[in-house]
C-alpha cells in the first residue's frame, strides 16, 4: 500500500488500464457466449436441418414428396413469413408479423406454448398462434383462447393457442403469430399453394429419425431433382445441402422469416477480446518491471534481514492478484456502464446481471486467479533476482535488451495502426453506399403499405394529390426498395430470371428515371425493361416485343439500369409491368415539394386514415430506408473504431511503461550528457528516436496486413470504393503522434532531471 500510494500515477495506469481491458473482454466475452447459443434451447436441435441449394427457397410440395420418399424423415415443417393487419373484432388493425408454417412446427422446434396443445393448435387453416405480447395486445390479460381475429379485415381466424415471445436466442426472426400454411388460400386466394411446384419461395425443416443419417441421402435427392425439378432441370440450382439447425444463424443463406450472424465477425471480435487480455496483462507486466528499481531497496532489505526468495515471490504475486481482484471489480462496474453502448453497437440486448450466474461466475474467478499469477509471476522472479548488495551500493543496472518489450510494443503499434487504417476503410465504404447515385431520386419521397382496395387505387391517389405539399403519388406492386420479385421463364431455349414490379405512369416521373420509348402501341399488357434485360434477351436494335414462355410481350419502352436491390449486388434484369385496375398493389410512394415536410406528413396521415380507416401503418422516408441498408457496415466501423481508441490507450500505456523503463537505464547516461552541455531539446531527441523507430516498423507490418484484410472484406460488394494509399499513412501519422506525445512527457521529466540527482553516488 505504501508502494502504491507513493507511486499514484503508476497505480492509476495499472489498475485503471487493466481495469478497461477487462470491461470489455466481458462485454465481448458475454456477448460471444450468446451468438455461439443460438438455437441451443431446442430439444432436437441435433436432428433438425434446413434443405438448402444456393438458396433456401423451395416449392411447397417438395418436402411432402421427401418425406414419402425417404423413411429417415421423421417429419418436415415449411415456413413462410409474412406480414398484414390483424385485429380482434371491432378492434384496431394492427400490423403484424407472422410465419405460415406446417402443423408439425410446434412439435419440431421448442418454443413454448403458454395456451394451448402442440399438437392440436394448428390444425386446420382457421387455427392462429399468436405470441404472448399480440394476445396482450389483441386481449388484454384475458385468456385470448378460442376467440376471433381477423387478418386484413375479412378473413376470420380462431385462437388456438398462445405461445411465448420468440426469444433473442433463435435464428427465427420474432414473431407475432404463427398460422398453417393452409391459410395463404384464402389470404392470398392461392388455391393451390401447396401443390404448386413454380411457387418456389419458401424454406423446408426436416427433422431426421433417431439413429438415422439424413445427410448421406443428399446426393441421392441430387439426382432425383436434376431429373424431376424445374428449378434443377434448368440450371438454376445445382447442389442440395441439409444446413443442421445450429449452423443456420452464422449462415450466409437467409431463409424465410429467419436472420443471421457473420460468423467471421464473432472470430474476429473473438480474436479482439484475446490481443485487448494480452495487451493488457504485458502492459501490467511492462509496468511492473519499470517499476522494479524503485522497489530495489525494498526487495534488498528484506533479503539482507533474511528474506528468502520464495517469500519475495509470493508477496509480489499476492500483490499482483489483490490489484487484479480491484481491476475486476472496477471493470464490472464499467460493464454495467457501458453496456447500453454495445447493445446499440451490436443491436443486441446483453444483459450482464444475468449472465452472471454460477458457472460464469467460477469461469470469472478462475479466470482472476490465472492473469493475476501470471502478470504476478514474470516480474517477481525478475525483482527477486536483484543481488542486494550492488542495490545497498548504488551499483544496481537492469541492464536488459529488451528485445521482448521492444516486440511487445511493436505489435501493439501494429494492432492499433491496423484498426484504424480498417476502421477508416469501412467508414469510407458506408460513405460510399450511402451517397452513390442509384440512378433514380430518392429525396424528398416518402412510402407507406397500400391499404386500400385494389378498387380505390385511383380514388386514393386523387385524394392524396389534393393535400398542398405532395407533387406526386405512384402505387405499386414490389419497388426499388424491395429488390422486385423474381420471375423465371423459357426464352430462345434457355431459362432467363428477371425481377420485376408493377407500376402506375406515375412512377417514372417520381423518381426521375427517364424511358426511352418503343415504336410500339400502347396496350396494359406491355412492359417496360431495363438495359439489362436487352441485353439479357439479346435484342438488337428497335426493341419492339419478346416471348415469355407462350406469350408475347409488348416491349413500350426501355429505361437505364438503375439499382433496385443493395449495392453488394450488381445491377440484372428489370420487367416493370403496368398498375392497371384490379392488379395488386402493396406500396405507395408520394414525391413531397420539401417545404413544411411534417405539416405535409400529418395531412397525408389524416387524409389516408380517413380512407382506409382504423389501421397501423407507418409513413417512411426513402432515402432514410436507403441509409438503414449499410447499418450493418456503419456498426462494424463503430466497433472497430471502438476498439482501435481503446487499442491505442493500451499502446500507450505500453509506450510509457518502456519510456520509464528506458529512462531509469540511461539516468546517468543523461546527467552527463547534461553536464557535457546537452539542452533538454536534444536530450530529449536523443530519447524519442528509438521508440519512433519500432512504431515505423509496426506501420511496415501493420500495412499489409489491413490492405489484405479490406481487400478481402470488399470483395463482398458488387460496388466499392478504393483503397487509399492515405489512408495508411494518416493511420501511421495519428499513432506517430500519440505515441510521440506519450514519451516525449517521460523524456521532458528524465531530461529535466538535475544532473547532480543522477551522478551523486558516482
Amino acid at each position: 500500500m505504501r508502494h502504491l500510494s507513493r507511486n499514484k500515477m503508476y497505480t492509476a495506469v495499472t489498475v485503471l488500464g487493466f481495469a478497461l481491458s477487462l470491461t470489455f473482454v466481458l462485454l465481448l466475452g458475454v456477448y460471444i457466449q450468446n451468438e455461439l447459443s443460438v438455437d441451443d434451447f431446442h430439444e432436437n436441435k441435433n436432428r433438425i436441418y434446413r434443405l438448402e441449394n444456393e438458396t433456401v427457397d423451395f416449392s411447397p410440395p417438395i418436402a411432402t414428396d421427401l418425406k414419402q420418399e425417404y423413411p429417415e424423415i421423421e417429419a418436415f415443417s415449411r415456413v413462410y413469413n409474412s406480414s398484414d393487419r390483424i385485429a380482434a373484432q371491432g378492434g384496431q388493425k394492427v400490423q403484424f408479423d407472422y410465419l405460415g408454417v406446417d402443423p408439425g412446427f410446434l412439435n419440431m422446434f421448442s418454443f413454448p406454448l403458454l395456451q394451448g396443445n402442440a399438437t392440436e393448435v394448428l390444425l386446420t387453416e382457421d387455427d392462429i398462434v399468436l405470441s404472448r405480447s399480440m394476445a396482450l395486445r389483441l386481449f388484454g390479460s384475458g385468456n385470448a383462447v378460442g376467440k376471433s381475429v381477423y387478418i386484413n379485415s375479412e378473413h376470420k381466424f380462431r385462437v388456438t393457442g398462445v405461445m411465448e415471445d420468440f426469444p433473442e436466442t433463435t435464428h427465427f426472426n420474432r414473431q407475432d403469430a404463427l398460422v398453417n400454411l393452409k391459410a395463404f388460400k384464402k389470404i392470398w386466394g392461392f388455391e393451390n399453394i401447396l401443390e404448386e411446384y413454380g411457387w418456389c419461395s419458401l424454406s423446408i425443416y426436416l427433422m431426421a429419425k433417431p439413429n438415422t443419417d439424413l445427410l448421406s441421402k443428399a446426393p441421392s435427392i441430387l439426382t432425383n431433382f436434376k431429373e424431376n425439378f424445374w428449378l434443377y432441370k434448368e440450371g438454376w440450382a445445382k447442389t442440395v445441402e441439409f444446413t443442421p439447425l445450429k449452423e443456420l444463424y452464422f449462415s450466409d443463406k437467409v431463409g424465410n422469416g429467419t436472420k443471421n450472424a457473420s460468423k467471421s465477425m464473432i472470430m474476429v471480435l473473438s480474436i479482439i477480446v484475446f490481443i485487448i487480455l494480452l495487451l493488457a496483462v504485458g502492459n501490467y507486466i511492462n509496468l511492473t518491471i519499470a517499476q522494479a528499481t524503485f522497489r530495489g531497496k525494498e526487495v534488498a532489505m528484506k533479503k539482507l534481514l533474511g528474506g528468502s526468495k520464495n517469500q519475495l515471490i509470493r508477496q509480489l504475486v499476492a500483490e499482483s492478484m489483490s490489484l487484479c481482484f480491484v481491476a475486476v471489480i472496477l471493470a464490472l462496474l464499467l460493464a454495467k456502464l457501458f453496456e447500453p453502448l454495445l447493445n446499440s453497437l451490436l443491436d443486441t440486448s446483453l444483459n450482464l446481471s444475468q449472465a452472471l450466474n454460477m458457472t460464469n461466475f467460477v469461469i470469472l474467478v478462475c479466470g482472476v486467479l490465472l492473469i493475476g499469477f501470471i502478470t504476478g509471476i514474470v516480474p517477481a522472479i525478475k525483482i527477486s533476482n536483484f543481488k542486494p548488495i550492488e542495490v545497498v551500493r548504488g551499483e544496481l543496472r537492469t541492464k536488459s535488451k529488451s528485445v521482448y518489450a521492444k516486440a511487445f510494443i511493436t505489435f501493439q503499434y501494429t494492432v492499433a495502426i491496423a484498426l484504424l487504417a480498417c476502421s477508416w476503410i469501412i467508414m469510407k465504404q458506408t460513405d460510399y453506399l450511402r451517397n452513390k447515385d442509384l440512378g433514380f431520386n430518392k429525396d424528398n419521397v416518402v412510402y407507406m403499405d397500400y391499404l386500400g382496395d385494389m378498387g380505390q387505387k385511383q380514388d386514393i391517389k386523387n385524394e392524396l394529390l389534393k393535400i398542398p405539399g405532395v407533387k406526386d403519388v405512384s402505387v405499386m406492386w414490389q419497388s426499388p426498395l424491395s429488390g422486385g420479385s423474381n420471375q423465371t421463364f423459357n426464352y430462345n431455349g434457355k431459362s432467363l430470371s428477371f425481377q420485376e414490379f408493377s407500376a402506375d405512369s406515375s412512377f417514372y416521373e417520381l423518381f426521375n428515371i427517364k424511358i426511352v420509348p418503343t415504336d410500339v402501341a400502347y396496350s396494359n399488357k406491355g412492359v417496360i425493361l431495363n438495359e439489362a434485360a436487352i441485353k439479357a434477351l439479346e435484342i438488337e436494335g428497335n426493341p419492339v416485343s419478346y416471348k415469355m414462355d407462350d406469350k408475347e410481350i409488348p416491349i413500350l419502352g426501355v429505361v437505364k439500369n438503375f439499382n433496385f436491390s443493395q449495392l453488394r449486388n450488381s445491377i440484372g434484369p428489370l420487367m416493370i409491368q403496368q398498375q392497371v385496375p384490379g392488379s395488386y398493389a402493396n406500396n405507395i410512394f408520394l414525391k413531397l415539394d420539401g417545404r413544411g415536410t411534417l405539416k405535409t406528413i400529418d395531412q397525408i396521415k389524416a387524409t389516408y386514415g380517413s380512407i382506409v380507416g382504423d389501421v397501423e401503418y407507418e409513413v417512411q422516408f426513402v432515402d432514410e430506408t436507403i441509409d438503414q441498408w449499410y447499418k450493418k457496415e456503419e456498426r462494424t466501423g463503430k466497433i472497430i473504431g471502438y476498439f482501435t481508441f481503446l487499442a491505442v490507450i493500451i499502446s500507450s500505456m505500453g509506450i510509457l511503461a518502456m519510456a520509464t523503463f528506458y529512462m531509469q537505464q540511461r539516468k546517468k547516461e543523461i546527467g552527463v550528457r547534461k553536464v557535457n552541455g546537452a539542452t533538454i531539446g536534444k536530450v530529449m531527441a536523443l530519447l524519442n528516436r528509438d521508440f519512433l523507430k519500432w512504431v515505423g516498423l509496426a506501420f511496415l507490418f501493420a500495412v499489409p496486413i489491413s490492405w489484405y484484410a479490406m481487400h478481402r472484406w470488399l470483395e463482398g460488394f458488387a460496388y466499392k470504393t478504393t483503397i487509399s494509399w492515405w489512408v495508411f499513412v494518416l493511420s501511421g501519422l495519428l499513432t506517430l503522434l500519440v505515441a510521440l506525445l506519450t514519451v516525449s512527457w517521460q523524456s521532458w521529466r528524465a531530461a529535466s532531471i538535475n544532473p547532480v540527482e543522477s551522478l551523486r553516488s558516482e
